[in-house]
């Protein structure tokens, strides 16, 4: 619609100018924008409005919203100082514990769009590989190289999540936290009460740094067993 003066542009719009998406609009920036409004809760218009664009504008970027989900966890996952590959194995797979868990802490909602959205950006793959290669040369075999760098990868993610349920309130209501239920349903004596009762069980990173210790600790054996350097355990 004009404002009625034949031959004039519409109003807001300049000479020659065809209305569309700012040039400095990017895939890119749509992604960080669905960072800023939050992985979790992001919607498609919610992308938009904090874009300044129109809903199908985004289309012009990206498919869908799986496809912002992944170009998202992509520019996360860039951000991160991830451990470099040429450490030894072991320190490699904790500190790459690590840096996973701070991104979760950082991008709540990323650990369940990583585990659920089909596809995997092509940022995870390329650390994936690297990090397979690097326990490839430590003596495991492909397979086995794999497997433990996602094992490692998806005990963090399962983990975090997890331990951040324990904040939630309970269906019943009342304040009652999801912790303070598990809690008191091992007020029960057992032999290992202590165990369960201990205050970092339910806080913090909970059980995740002894679980990881473990598969460390079977992976150490099963190195040794190919490479022939390991000697007698306790």
């Amino acid at each position: 619609m004009t404002d009625g003066t034949p031959g004039r542009a519409p109003r807001g719009v300049r000479p020659g100018r065809r209305p569309g998406p700012s040039r400095s609009l990017t895939t890119r920036a749509v992604a960080e924008a669905a960072l800023a409004e939050g992985l979790a809760t992001f919607t498609m218009p919610s992308v938009a409005a904090r874009l300044g664009v129109s809903h199908s504008t985004l289309y012009r970027y990206v498919q869908d919203r799986d496809d912002l989900l992944r170009t998202a966890i992509g520019v996360a996952v860039d951000r991160v100082e991830w451990p470099s590959e040429e450490l030894p194995w072991r320190e490699l797979l904790g500190r790459l514990a690590d840096r996973l868990w701070e991104l979760c802490d950082t991008h709540p909602g990323i650990a369940q769009a990583v585990l659920t959205t089909p596809g995997t950006p092509p940022a995870i793959i390329e650390r994936l590989v690297r990090y397979g290669r690097s326990l490839v040369a430590a003596g495991l075999s492909d397979r086995d190289a794999v497997v433990s760098v996602d094992f490692v990868a998806e005990l963090t993610l399962t983990s975090w999540i997890a331990m951040r349920h324990l904040d939630g309130e309970t269906a019943a209501g009342g304040g009652r936290t999801v912790r303070e239920e598990y809690r008191s349903s091992w007020s029960v004596d057992t032999p290992f009460l202590e165990v369960f009762t201990a205050e970092d069980t339910w806080h913090g990173r909970g059980w995740f740094t002894d679980k990881l210790g473990i598969h460390l600790d079977g992976l150490a054996h099963r190195i040794d067993s190919r490479t022939g350097t390991g000697g007698p355990r306790d």
